[in-house]
């Protein structure tokens, strides 16, 4: 190389690319950094668990839901049952009473509300209609606050309790017959485990009949009051079900 071209060479001064800058003239040791940031960051760890310890929640573990299920009344399947899955929204909800083959349904559930006021004046309870068990999860029977019965032990095969007798100590069973007539053996026998009602006999439709079926009510307020009375004595409350019944 030309001696005068290599001086001025020697007298520039260097300019890196984007590469040589940021990589430096040296290597330069950051481990004194990493010592120093070590208690910091043990600190915030620390501060963290103890949050969490602190909070379940903050773990991602849900809490159980303070939401009380719904009580579940089953109806006899029946076909001589005065009360079906057709009529029963009408007689519990409305009180007043139809034939079952007055209208059909084809529904498997239903819901009907009333105000339980000893247990939760504040708000109606929604209580779940079913004629059959087969669906039934182990815990549902605990949920369980009546059986309305026709007195066929059939009716039992599948339930948890299959024994009436033993059926009748964890729930009330109900009957609802013609007014006047006697009850089915079975369900005397039965005795005070369940209750045994009665509603006029049906003749037909129109203002005339409707204004005979005032005593339907009166049956619901029975019925009703005596559900009422067992949920309490259950251990059903505003805002919690029963453990085991």
């Amino acid at each position: 190389m030309d001696p005068r071209l290599a001086s001025v060479y020697d007298a520039e001064r260097r300019m890196g690319d984007r590469n040589t800058v940021l990589r430096g003239i040296k290597p330069t040791d950051f481990s004194h950094v990493r010592k120093l940031a070590v208690p910091f960051i043990q600190k915030k760890s620390h501060s963290a668990s103890a949050a969490v310890s602190a909070n379940p929640t903050m773990m991602g573990i849900p809490k159980a839901s303070s939401r009380r299920p719904d009580p579940i009344i089953l109806l006899s399947p029946s076909a001589s049952s005065l009360l079906r899955m057709s009529n029963a929204r009408s007689f519990l909800e409305d009180g007043k009473f139809v034939p079952p083959d007055a209208s059909a349904s084809t529904a498997s559930m239903l819901h009907v509300q009333r105000t339980m006021r000893t247990i939760d004046p504040n708000r109606p309870m929604r209580f779940i209609l079913v004629e059959g068990s087969e669906q039934f999860k182990p815990e549902y029977w605990n949920r369980i606050v009546a059986v309305f019965t026709t007195g066929q032990n059939w009716q039992f095969k599948n339930y948890k309790w299959s024994n009436p007798n033993e059926l009748f100590k964890h729930t009330l069973g109900v009957y609802v017959g013609w007014r006047g007539e006697q009850a089915p053996d079975n369900v005397r026998n039965w005795g005070h485990r369940v209750l045994s009602t009665g509603v006029d006999r049906w003749r037909g439709g129109g203002a005339e009949q409707d204004s005979s079926r005032f005593r339907d009510k009166e049956v619901i307020e029975q019925i009703w009051k005596t559900i009422e009375t067992n949920m309490r004595s259950k251990g059903w409350r505003a805002d919690t079900a029963p453990a085991s019944i």
